[in-house]
């Protein structure tokens, strides 16, 4: 079913509480990963109290008095703190969870994009421009070991079973890595029947699924089901020619997927949210949630306690993004105002 982007008449932006105040740490919500535009130094964290239904912005320079850096890409809770990836200024950022104060920097990563906690005592980073995987002790918080990979920029990672399951968003790489993490090794690279793998998720069945392709170097995009316990590649669901597919998702239940189609253009076409069930075969052909003409999403999360559906419009990255809350059914509930270039959501 189609469900249009309008804001209805009882759908207003969220207004933002008074500058420079941090958001009540025991409340539940989501904090927000804002890129900022490249080369500008001004990514930040935002937070959506969803109690309050307000949002916080400028949560870093607030506690902090500082910039975070420049394309704030993602963030992790590990260990009671927040650990956050900063892409270009080449560093992880680590702040209290209650405070937003940073207690420390780990300046020995080049172009971080995620970070996955593989143990208690120990974390792994992925690379855009370089083939590796970086480990990081968590109790020094300092690189212990590089893992080497054949391509350049490692994306999303997924620990099951004592391995880690690592992406790889190269148009050469036709495979995702299968690392031990007590050894810290790559042990298998699963091949699969498509190129530059980007997002991995694991359903209620055990499945991995795996979102492979770049439209923008001409690399088709696919869906791919994998059974870690047979080594069977289940099947490979194509994407149609234009399409252009990120941010793979489940549900809490995790019988249920969703993923963004982008159209940078703005036009109606593959342009959206789309919902596709575990047992289905085919990608859908109507977005269950419909982009505005002349926009685009770009963050994608799912509140595990409402199932609320978060998704951002970054709004070209020359100003503020604008996030929506919709319920499980499609129905939007609120709208907040966040940061330059809103890009990612961890609920807490």
């Amino acid at each position: 079913m189609l469900f249009v982007l309008i804001a209805s008449a009882c759908v207003k932006d969220k207004p933002n509480p008074s500058q420079y105040q941090i958001p009540n740490a025991t409340h539940h919500g989501v904090i927000i990963c804002n890129e900022g535009s490249y080369g500008n130094n001004n990514g930040e964290l935002s937070f959506i109290d969803i109690d309050q239904s307000a949002i916080y912005n400028q949560l870093y320079k607030t506690a902090n008095a500082k910039s975070l850096g420049d394309i704030v890409q993602s963030v992790e809770e590990i260990n009671d703190r927040y650990y956050v990836a900063i892409n270009h200024s080449n560093k992880i950022s680590i702040l209290n969870k209650s405070t937003f104060i940073e207690s420390a920097n780990i300046n020995s990563i080049q172009s971080p994009r995620y970070i996955t906690q593989v143990s208690h005592s120990k974390a792994y980073i992925s690379c855009l421009y370089y083939p590796r995987v970086y480990v990081i002790d968590l109790n020094t918080n300092t690189l212990i070991k590089t893992i080497t990979v054949d391509y350049p920029n490692t994306e999303r990672m997924l620990v099951s079973n004592n391995f880690c399951y690592v992406t790889n968003w190269d148009t050469a790489s036709a495979y995702i890595y299968k690392i031990n993490i007590s050894t810290d090794s790559i042990v298998q690279k699963i091949t699969l029947n498509c190129n530059a793998s980007h997002e991995i998720i694991q359903d209620k069945n055990g499945m991995l699924w795996i979102l492979s392709g770049n439209k923008f170097k001409n690399t088709h995009s696919n869906l791919s089901q994998y059974n870690p316990l047979t080594n069977q590649l289940i099947q490979t669901i194509p994407f149609n020619a234009d399409a252009d597919p990120i941010r793979l998702s489940l549900n809490s239940t995790k019988d249920t997927m969703y993923f963004i189609n982008v159209n940078y253009n703005g036009s109606a076409t593959n342009n959206g949210l789309y919902k596709m069930g575990i047992d289905e075969h085919v990608i859908p052909s109507s977005p269950f949630i419909q982009a505005n003409i002349n926009s685009y999403f770009w963050a994608l999360g799912i509140d595990s306690s409402s199932q609320h559906i978060f998704i951002s419009d970054p709004k070209g990255f020359t100003q503020q993004s604008t996030v929506y809350e919709y319920t499980s059914k499609g129905l939007l509930l609120h709208q907040y105002t966040a940061g330059i270039g809103a890009n990612y959501f961890l609920f807490k």
